[in-house]
This record gives C-alpha cells, structure tokens and sequence, in this order.
C-alpha cells in the first residue's frame, strides 16, 4: 500500500514538474517573441524621442528634483512612457496569437489554460517592466543629480503600476481581437478623461492611484497641492496607503479574471 502510495507521489510531482518545464517554455518562448518584434521598434523610438526632450530639460538652468517631477516624470514617464510600455506589448500577447493563427497550436498543449495565460503574463510583465524601469532609470540619467533621489523614490511606484497596466491590457488582449487599439484608447483618451473630472469618477483610473503615490512621494520634494488654488479639491487624493492596496487589489482581480476568461473562452480561429 505504501509503496503504491509513492508510486502515485512520484507520478504526481512528475506531472506537476513537467507541466512547469512547459509553462517556462512558453514564457520563455513568448518573451523571446515580444523582444523581437515590431513593439519593441516602437518603443526604441518612442524611448528616444523622450530622452530627446529630457537632455533638453537638462540644459535649462533651473534644474531641481521638483521640477523633474513635475515636468519630466509626471507628463512624459506616468502619463505617456508608462502605459505606451505596457499596452504596447500586453495588448498583443493573446491577440496577436490569434492573428497570427498560432493561438489554437497553443491549447492544444497538456499544459492548463490557466497555467498558460500566467505563463505568457510573466513573459509580458519581465519585458514590459524591463521598458518601465529601464525607461525611468534612462531619464533618470539624462536629467542628471537632481533626478535620482526621485528614482529612488519612485521605482516601487512604477513597479505595481507595471503590473496593473499589464494584467489589465492583458486582460483586454484576451476578450478583444482588436485589443491594441482598444488598449491605446483607453490609455490615451479614457484615462486622460477621466483624470480631468471632478469627484470620485477618477478612482476606477489605474492612473488616479499611481498619481496618488507620486504627490505622495511629491512632498518630500516641495511638491503641495495644497498650496495649488483648487488643485487638492479638484484631484481628491487618497492616502498612499489606500493607493498600495488597491493597486495590489486590482492588479490581482485582473490576473485572475484575465485567467479565468482565457481558460472559459472558445477559440476557434
């Protein structure tokens, strides 16, 4: 009886180790895709072009953390840099398997649906994270001194903001074909949007939160919304606490509806 009882422990962990050789494959294989692809061309230029504007935000007189902040990080890096990196390779993790005609090969692998869509995240959140800390580490650099205490400050920031930007466009990737347009959209219109409205409409905006930790981080630096006329009542802040948790709250209700959605849907194409 035991030894029956082994038997069926080694045949279980064998499973359950090859199943994991095969999720680190796909993840492995898919990361390779996206680093080798027309997203990363785009986000090469797009990188350049704000390191273009940083160096000549460099070369003005007044150059202070603060300013940085406000006119660099906030406008360029959060507002732009951060959701182009994430949408820009999120949205075709799925989607493009499906133009491709390459997604139907994938199912019909041994490995768990659910085990799959979490394989391709981790590829997507490794690339993606290396463009958005790579980027803020890139500006960083060019701006010069009085950027790095911001970075410092600011990467675990950017960090859960990465992974709630990649499981929502993940997650948009599996439910529309057109997921790149809808994802670009959101990030550029909807966001935008709904940042600029008065009350609480702002709070379903992964942007809102991030900003939240930013003025927070901001007022170590001279950074008050206080002192701004209508800037506190109009923006609404919730406290850096409250941003980390619905953060870390949101990014996981993504993953797992993204998860579920790809392990329910049927792909005939």
């Amino acid at each position: 009886m035991n030894s029956q009882a082994d038997n069926l422990a080694v045949t279980s962990n064998l499973r359950a180790s090859g199943r994991l050789l095969g999720a680190i494959h796909v993840a492995r294989v898919a990361a390779r895709r996206m680093a080798w692809s027309r997203q990363t061309v785009v986000s090469i230029v797009v990188l350049l072009f704000s390191l273009l504007v940083v160096f000549a935000w460099s070369l003005h007189g007044d150059r202070s953390s603060k300013n940085f902040m406000m006119h660099i990080v906030l406008p360029i890096y959060l507002t732009f840099l951060l959701p182009i990196f994430s949408l820009s390779y999120a949205t075709a993790v799925i989607a493009g398997e499906r133009e491709d005609q390459t997604l139907i090969y994938l199912l019909c692998t041994p490995l768990p649906r659910p085990l799959v869509y979490l394989a391709k995240f981790a590829a997507t959140l490794t690339v993606v994270a290396s463009w958005t800390l790579g980027g803020l580490l890139a500006i960083t650099a060019v701006a010069g001194e009085p950027a790095w205490p911001v970075f410092y400050r600011l990467w675990p920031i950017a960090a859960i903001s990465t992974v709630a930007y990649v499981g929502l466009f993940q997650l948009i990737s599996v439910v529309l074909r057109r997921a790149t347009i809808v994802g670009l959209c959101y990030a550029l219109f909807l966001e935008t949007f709904l940042g600029n409205m008065p009350g609480i409409a702002k709070r379903v905006a992964i942007s809102f939160y991030t900003k939240c930790l930013f003025f927070e981080v901001g007022k170590d630096f001279g950074i008050d919304l206080t002192r701004r006329r209508h800037a506190e009542q109009f923006f609404s802040p919730v406290s850096a606490e409250t941003a980390w948790i619905a953060l870390a709250v949101v990014s996981a209700l993504l993953i797992l509806a993204g998860a579920v959605w790809f392990s329910h849907r049927e792909y005939n194409d």
